[in-house]
């Protein structure tokens, strides 16, 4: 029986990739033209997320039209930049089962050898696993993780607050590995002390989302980076860190990836990474910081009277600076760039401070 599926496999990935030479021959071409291209995704209340253009090799960019394709026929056009981030983070775009996708029709890993066949199945599989949250009223990211863990991982979330979380995908995998731990060096698991539960990779959203450009150009654009007070390279590095959680809800008392952040956890959490220590809330990060009139980029920036139960005068929000008119903070609308310098945050602007070791 194994040997009869793997031929119709082999015949129908032969088929498919006769029928699409054209989209492969023009490819390599399409991945320059999708350099500067970012992706809104709009699909329903439940589903409301912003990912940019995916962050990919050329070989993985290849795929585009490919992608493109089979996510329009079973219906997940915006998660294209996300499947490219799953080809990645799968095979790097240079392997014949580009999505891993063999093990999805029951066949032994690496059985399909037509990297178009592979979208064809993987985009099909994940097509359902993203139907199945959207009738549970899941999230966008969950059945990005559910595509490493399969369709139970739904199941999960839904007995779980129906959101995805980190703590959830760890603690799925904790269950179903009996709480057997293995090394996993891999950056995107350097605040966790570098390991995972045996059990699929509980990293898998991360492991995407550092694909994923931050939306509407805002990833590069972090300033006048030389003019940092932090130093080009720290500056750079802070930027580079914390725009890994855009888009991420805002999390009261959350000062780490595996929770998410409040305004003063993000700003704690990513400047600790450089060597400062800041204390934990705005106000007390408030009164660390050096007081200044003229902030750089990686300076912070406070506002007063953002919290209706405590003082009108007290410091109760902080962001990092980045120009005259934006900042990168957490607040109720989300990690990400936010404008500072008119509106509500203008109204409520206590002053800047500056981080010393």
């Amino acid at each position: 029986m194994a040997a009869i599926t793997t031929t119709k496999v082999v015949l129908t990935a032969g088929n498919f990739a006769a029928k699409h030479k054209k989209k492969i021959a023009i490819g390599v071409v399409a991945s320059f033209l999708v350099a500067t291209m970012g992706l809104v995704m709009m699909t329903g209340s439940d589903f409301e997320v912003e990912v940019g253009t995916a962050k990919v090799n050329e070989a993985t960019l290849a795929h585009r039209p490919v992608v493109e394709e089979m996510a329009e026929k079973f219906g997940i056009p915006e998660y294209v930049d996300v499947i490219l981030a799953i080809i990645m983070t799968e095979t790097g775009g240079d392997d014949l089962d580009v999505m891993q996708s063999s093990e999805s029709l029951g066949l032994p890993p690496g059985t399909i050898t037509d990297p178009n066949y592979s979208i064809e199945v993987g985009v099909s599989h994940f097509a359902e696993v993203i139907q199945s949250a959207r009738k549970m009223g899941l999230d966008f990211w969950t059945p990005v993780q559910a595509y490493n863990y399969g369709g139970g991982f739904n199941n999960y979330v839904e007995k779980n607050g129906k959101k995805y979380s980190f703590e959830l995908a760890s603690s799925f995998a904790q269950e179903q590995s009996g709480g057997t731990k293995v090394d996993y060096s891999n950056p995107v698991a350097d605040f966790n002390g570098n390991w995972r539960y045996k059990y699929g990779n509980m990293y898998y959203v991360n492991l995407i989302q550092s694909y994923l450009s931050t939306p509407n150009g805002a990833g590069g654009d972090i300033g006048n980076a030389d003019a940092s007070p932090l130093g080009m390279q720290d500056y750079q590095s802070l930027m580079n860190e914390v725009q890994k959680y855009n888009g991420w809800a805002y999390v009261w008392g959350g000062s780490k990836p595996g929770v998410g952040f409040d305004c003063s956890g993000l700003t704690q959490w990513a400047y600790g990474l450089l060597g400062y220590k800041l204390p934990r809330t705005a106000a007390e990060q408030h009164q660390s910081a050096v007081a200044i009139s003229d902030p750089q980029p990686g300076d912070l920036i406070f506002f007063k009277g953002t919290n209706p139960d405590r003082p009108a005068n007290s410091v109760t929000h902080v962001g990092i600076y980045v120009d005259e008119n934006r900042m990168y903070d957490a607040s109720s609308s989300g990690v990400g760039y936010h404008t500072w310098s008119s509106g509500y945050w203008k109204e409520h602007l206590a002053g800047f401070g500056r981080v010393a070791k």
